[in-house]
């Protein structure tokens, strides 16, 4: 997706996979994640006690790949890094070298152009091919259908284009079950919404969170197919203050992950006490979406679609069920069994984030 030929071993069988899960879940299902030898992989065991609500300890792995891929946890399998901000470090080459991979796949964020070149540069002079994907957000504007192009790359890697237009198929499915209650939601009748990071981190910087502007998948989501507009003018997600919070005026907020899971109550609190007088939350309109990390780009990103058209435009998703449509897809999507679907499910943090009660 960088526009090169690469020369690729016909059968690879060491890959080390950078990104933060899109290409192990896909490898998981063509049937090929016991090749990945290294990768961005957090090896830090989630802080149990931490996510207590209503009596109920929620605090389990929430990181979806390592559910359907528990080695990923082995200690033969390495994090090597990755690029861009995250809890994986910075990429690490002699780690690298020593797994002796034949293969490379890494997924491009494009947020460090000269750091991401300098490091292809680096792997590829000891001999390593790279094939790279490109993030939603390298294109303007950015598009859900450049995700399918790499899921289509991925399997044609390892010879399983049949399953890749399955895959598609599946989500493409999904996202039509919301554009199909959308598309006719004319300008003038669609609702104002507000995409807002919420760590408490922001307060010391001072700032109250990150707003998601134009330029970055999730409000080109919001407003292609949810068919909501976004109030927040400037490109990119930056740090917000009350100020421009308060002069933002959604009607709808809407809370992804990022840097913790944050539900709705969360707004309520302390940290929160400048904002009180927005309208969306005076209404009770603040929503989260789920436990997943807060870019909505990986295959189950159609979770989070129907999560924000359902919150944003609830009577014309009326008859769609939360709880079953997700664990549904999921179902579809990975071909698991009941077991791992509720461990999937349980990881969504559902009912801790209040998108079901």
């Amino acid at each position: 997706m960088r526009g090169v030929d690469v020369t690729i071993p016909d059968d690879p069988q060491r890959v080390v996979a950078m990104s933060r899960d899109l290409i192990n879940t896909e490898m998981y299902i063509l049937g090929v994640d016991d090749k990945i030898v290294g990768g961005s992989i957090s090896k830090t065991p989630v802080t149990m006690g931490q996510y207590v609500w209503n009596g109920k300890d929620y605090s389990i792995d929430t990181r979806i790949g390592k559910i359907l891929t528990p080695k990923l946890d082995d200690e033969n399998v390495l994090n090597v890094g990755g690029l861009g901000t995250g809890p994986f470090g910075k990429p690490n080459i002699e780690s690298i070298a020593k797994l002796n991979p034949d293969l490379l796949i890494l997924r491009d964020m494009c947020s460090a152009k000269e750091d991401t070149e300098k490091f292809i540069s680096q792997i590829e002079s000891i001999g390593i091919p790279v094939v790279v994907l490109r993030y939603p957000d390298c294109y303007s504007p950015p598009s859900v259908d450049t995700i399918y192009d790499e899921i289509r790359l991925i399997s044609k890697i390892f010879k399983n284009e049949k399953k890749a237009e399955k895959i598609v198929a599946t989500m493409q499915k999904a996202v039509e079950e919301v554009t199909s209650k959308t598309k006719d939601i004319s300008e003038d009748q669609q609702k104002k919404v507000l995409y807002f990071g919420a760590p408490t981190s922001a307060i010391g910087k001072g700032g109250v969170g990150q707003a998601f502007g134009p330029g970055t998948v999730e409000i080109a989501q919001m407003e292609d197919l949810v068919k909501a507009q976004n109030v927040y003018p400037e490109k990119g997600n930056n740090l917000i203050s009350a100020e421009q919070m308060l002069a933002s005026d959604p009607d709808v907020i809407i809370l992804p992950t990022w840097s913790g899971y944050h539900p709705p109550r969360q707004l309520d609190e302390g940290n929160y006490t400048n904002i009180q007088e927005m309208r969306a939350i005076k209404n009770k309109e603040v929503y989260s979406l789920t436990a997943t990390p807060c870019k909505s780009e990986r295959l189950e990103f159609p979770i989070n679609l129907m999560i924000a058209a359902k919150v944003i435009y609830p009577d014309k998703f009326a008859d769609v069920d939360l709880k079953s449509w997700i664990h549904d897809y999921i179902k579809e999507l990975y071909n698991s069994d009941e077991a791992t679907t509720q461990k999937i499910m349980d990881a969504l943090m559902l009912e801790y984030l209040e998108i079901v009660k």
